[in-house]
């Protein structure tokens, strides 16, 4: 079996299975390892889009120059 967590195989006797209920479907069955593992990073943001990739380098180009420089 594969951990619905982190992806990697479970070897008899490391998995427990979990009930996920769900309001608008049935619910699912899903195995996870029994002691608990680590999570993959994934993306929660949509990356930047060039107008906003070129604010950013604008605001830290102005961030470098003093504004009292001589």
């Amino acid at each position: 079996m594969i951990c619905a967590r982190c992806d990697k195989p479970i070897l008899p006797g490391q998995g427990t299975t979990l009930a996920l209920d769900s309001p608008s479907a049935g619910g699912a069955d899903v195995t996870v390892h029994a002691e608990l593992c680590n999570m993959p990073g994934h993306q929660t943001a949509p990356d930047l889009t060039g107008s906003q990739l070129f604010a950013e380098q604008l605001r830290a180009a102005a961030d470098r120059v003093s504004r009292y420089a001589p």
